[in-house]
């Protein structure tokens, strides 16, 4: 029997879950699919399960469940290798790294949200990308109505019962137009709070909201807005956000404790790291979804750039909308394109012609726009519902879906914060006698320091072939070698006796020594005195001594700027420095 080809697929959303479920119709394939989470969100559904219309377990399903006959591997991709065709992947419990082969690679991992033009909004907004952001949206506003119901402050509480949404597209206006309904059905538990004291604003930084959808259901969902109190405010740019608000551009400052961000897709760090050929943040392909350059490897859903083979009205190219209706075709378009080539037969370039689009904005209302009739209200939002019924995959999930908007109806919304457990960023782990801590391979994803006890630490050396050994006691350390260098992986780290130690999660290790600069300082010297060449990360070299000044701006430095003087001179082909413990780029954005 012929051996089956193996096809890799990155990412779980809309695009990659179709293209996987295709390609296991038939049998001559080998199918995994590889996924930071193992389930699937139906993104349309997050604003219902952040305003608590439906419980949010209801807008995600499993993947083992939609995808029986595939592999799912729930891990990260660190590296593709096109050449070796392999990837490197990261499982998200031991942090093992873990070579895949394929034959056929489809990459359709997405795209994250990208705030860096908007300075403080990816650290204060609430963004409504994955399940955990309708989670924190619900409690984060569940605790604003606690916090101003009994607060004594008159301008604490204005601050609190602010809401500010930041983009007028679906997402947006989706997400208003249900924190609205939710607010308005729960006041009448919170009795110091009256309708008059919300105040709900929509940024928008066009001429309309919903640009996407005809002008006259712009208007309709603007005037409906309007009327339920929301402050809908276009031709309006956002400067910055803070912990206190947002600032607008002509230096308006609108005092909030909610901004909910619904802009700013970029591609993922994975994305930009393939050497990929891109524009606009993302994957360029040709009409057939291949990516030109590199055999066998596919790009569809939000994270690839499609060409239609038409054009648009101003003469320029028209390329697949980032959408779930796209997403899905594209996803069965790869699958039967992958066949074709398997099979010797050409494959056929994507088309495709959106039936509609429709937009939910909350108290039984809907706008949609579907082939080419234009419906408004109550209508629209019970096609919006049959829709996305339909599109939401697997029956249970229709079922749970059913009862939810069934009971929404008939019972009151309940003002329970449902709490994530959170790992604090330090924390306190126990070892005992004989415990394997890391082991070589592994990436880690912590910074330990030794509180009681003692380890033994041995890291082969790539040139020499000798083991190296350090006995770590109480006050030291170990994890920032590889957490300096993401290419070096960990080497034995075994408890010698019952042992403790406090770990700092990697990003918060990078924070506070950006933060603290001579902490860097002190890494260098420390890796240079207790590690031999070989082993040490490849942005770690021993400093010359100089004025604390000096060596402050030097650890901060980009290396797009000229090494100083004082350094020592590194081969060309050295790594870029790690781009949490760079300076901030003073080049404007965009």
């Amino acid at each position: 029997m012929a051996k089956k080809k193996r096809v890799l697929i990155i990412g779980g959303g809309f695009a990659g879950l179709h293209a996987a479920k295709t390609l296991n119709q038939h049998s001559r394939f080998e199918t995994e699919l590889i996924n930071a989470n193992n389930y699937f969100v139906f993104q349309p559904l997050l604003p219902e399960a952040a305003a608590g219309v439906i419980a949010p377990p209801d807008a995600v399903s499993p993947l083992r469940f939609l995808l029986p006959g595939v592999t799912i591997r729930h891990a990260r991709v660190r590296s593709i290798d096109f050449k070796a065709r392999r990837a490197e992947t990261i499982d998200t419990m031991q942090r093992i790294i873990t070579h895949v082969r394929f034959d056929h690679l489809v990459l359709a991992p997405g795209q994250i949200s990208n705030l860096s033009h908007f300075p403080g909004l990816a650290e204060h907004g609430l963004s409504m990308k994955n399940l955990s952001d309708a989670y924190r949206l619900r409690n984060h506003i569940i605790a604003t109505l606690e916090q101003a119901d009994v607060t004594t402050n008159p301008e604490l509480k204005r601050q609190l019962l602010t809401y500010v949404t930041v983009g007028g597209g679906f997402s947006g206006v989706e997400t208003t137009g249900e924190i609205e309904h939710m607010i308005g059905g729960l006041l009448r538990f919170y009795p110091r709070i009256k309708r008059h004291d919300i105040r709900i604003i929509l940024i928008e930084y066009a001429g309309r909201i919903l640009g996407e959808l005809p002008e006259k259901l712009a208007h309709f969902t603007h005037s409906r807005l309007t009327k339920r109190g929301v402050d809908i405010r276009l031709n309006t740019k956002i400067e910055a956000a803070s912990a206190y608000g947002v600032h607008l551009a002509g230096g308006q400052r609108i005092k909030t404790a909610t901004i909910i961000s619904t802009i700013g897709a970029g591609p993922s760090p994975f994305v930009e790291r393939l050497g990929l050929d891109m524009q606009w943040g993302r994957i360029k392909t040709d009409p057939m979804m291949r990516v030109p350059g590199v055999k066998n490897v596919w790009a569809i859903g939000d994270a690839a750039l499609i060409p239609l083979g038409s054009q648009r009205g101003d003469g320029d190219p028209e390329y697949a909308q980032p959408t779930a209706q796209f997403a899905t075709r594209q996803g069965h378009h790869v699958a039967h394109n992958i066949i074709a080539v398997i099979n010797g037969n050409p494959p056929r370039p994507f088309s495709f012609r959106p039936r509609g689009a429709l937009a939910s904005i909350g108290r039984h209302h809907a706008v949609a726009s579907v082939f080419g009739i234009q419906l408004s209200g109550t209508l629209a939002w019970f096609l919006w519902r049959l829709l996305y019924l339909g599109l939401l995959p697997g029956i249970s999930a229709k079922l749970r879906l059913m009862s939810s908007w069934l009971l929404d109806h008939f019972l009151p919304r309940r003002a329970v914060q449902l709490e994530q457990w959170r790992r604090p960023a330090a924390s306190y782990a126990h070892f005992v006698k004989g415990d394997q801590v890391l082991r070589p391979g592994m990436i880690t994803e912590g910074f330990y320091t030794i509180l009681e006890g003692s380890f033994d630490l041995r890291i082969k050396n790539p040139q020499t072939g000798k083991m190296f050994h350090r006995i770590l006691r109480k006050g030291d350390h170990f994890g920032e070698r590889v957490i300096f260098d993401p290419s070096l992986t960990t080497g034995h780290v075994i408890a010698r006796e019952d042992s403790v130690c406090m770990v700092l999660e990697r990003h918060d290790f990078l924070r506070f020594a950006q933060g603290f600069p001579f902490l860097d300082s002190y890494f260098r010297d420390y890796i240079t005195k207790n590690f031999p060449a070989a082993l040490r990360p490849e942005n770690i070299n021993p400093p010359k001594k100089q004025p604390s000044k000096n060596r402050i701006s030097r650890s901060n430095q980009t290396t797009k700027n000229r090494r100083p003087a004082s350094r020592p001179k590194t081969p060309k082909t050295r790594p870029k420095l790690n781009p949490l413990m760079k300076k901030p780029s003073t080049k404007k954005p965009g």
